[in-house]
């Protein structure tokens, strides 16, 4: 019998690159997203692809609309991708159908930025978080960086105080090296399939468009162990700087969601088991991958279609696509008052509320 997976988040291209692997494998592939646009809606690896309401502002309609679509579709498996995994989260005992996510609690302490750094520092290892306090305690003889507690793609970092309430700020002591990702897919706190990688091509400290692949085996013993001590399940991402000025390797911050780390897991890796209880170890089977259109913009040098994720052959008007889907966002960015990257996630992103 085919099975059918509910993905959330199509707006993002991991989430279309999710969606092909998985159409590949025969799964049946429905999407939802309360963008107009998402991109992928113009992949044909979905079988069926629905709008629906906001998850940050119209969070019971959402849920809702998500449990209309499960019973109408058949689905099987429901797997948000982004930060609408939360409210899928509070509403997830009403699915009659698994969700690849972790325990709530679990998850909402690896999103808060500086719950997860000090926890780390508890558990001590080789790999840790470094030194990080309440904005309102930050010590005055540190140089520090802030952070708001919940944020994503490098937005809301400052090298001075903010100002105002500090309450949803933490400060971190600041270090330099170089930068890196680590991405895990898990279930009941095994791991299935991992990558590391660095972004050469990104924001100033956000969003990457360019992928390459690194190793470290600290990093994996760190990954493999945070995995298997909150009995993970999902995608689960972390940053990573070093070596540091100390020669140590630090965790910065922890995404428990998809995050491009996927673009890189080699096309013989098949997820079609995932929530199942089945799903294959395959280490350090890895790919360049990258964003064509974003990378040719940024540095033109690096652009490879031969590596691109979101303009594929058999499947190429996604690559069209996603200039309908950044006018949307575009527009939002400029009617708000806000940036192109915080558009993106302005309305399915948690900030602790």
């Amino acid at each position: 019998m085919t099975r059918t997976i509910l993905l959330t988040g199509t707006r993002a291209p991991v989430t279309l690159d999710l969606a092909r692997r998985l159409h590949r494998d025969g799964v049946r592939v429905i999407g939802a997203d309360s963008c107009r646009f998402p991109v992928g809606r113009f992949s044909r690896a979905f079988a069926a692809h629905f709008r629906v309401p906001s998850a940050r502002w119209e969070g019971e309609g959402f849920v809702e609309e998500l449990l209309g679509i499960v019973s109408r579709e058949g689905v099987d498996l429901v797997w948000p991708t982004c930060e609408e995994i939360f409210r899928v989260a509070a509403g997830r005992d009403r699915f009659p159908c698994p969700v690849l996510l972790p325990a709530n609690e679990v998850l909402y302490r690896l999103h808060d930025k500086l719950r997860f750094a000090l926890w780390v520092r508890e558990l001590g290892g080789e790999v840790t978080a470094p030194p990080s306090w309440e904005a309102s305690q930050a010590p005055a003889d540190e140089i520090l960086i802030w952070k708001a507690k919940h944020s994503r793609f490098g937005t809301r970092v400052r090298t001075e105080c903010p100002p105002g309430d500090l309450g949803p700020w933490m400060a971190q002591r600041r270090l330099t090296g170089p930068e890196f990702c680590a991405w895990a897919l898990c279930q009941s706190g095994k791991i299935h399939a991992w990558t590391q990688y660095r972004c050469p091509v990104r924001t100033e400290r956000g969003a990457g468009y360019c992928f390459e692949p690194v190793w470290s085996e600290a990093v994996a013993d760190f990954v493999e162990r945070v995995v298997r001590i909150t009995n993970y399940t999902g995608s689960i991402a972390f940053d990573f700087l070093g070596p540091a000025q100390d020669g140590r390797t630090y965790v910065l911050e922890c995404n428990p969601r998809m995050t491009s780390g996927l673009h890189l897991l080699s096309p013989e890796v098949s997820l079609r088991g995932i929530g199942e209880g089945a799903g294959e170890f395959l280490e350090r089977s890895q790919q360049s991958a990258q964003m064509v259109l974003l990378t040719l913009l940024r540095a033109p040098g690096l652009a490879d279609p031969r590596r691109d994720v979101v303009g594929r052959r058999g499947d190429c008007w996604p690559f069209f696509g996603q200039l309908i889907s950044l006018a949307e966002f575009g527009f939002l960015a400029c009617r708000r008052g806000i940036s192109l990257s915080e558009s993106t996630t302005w309305d399915l992103e948690y900030n602790g509320d």
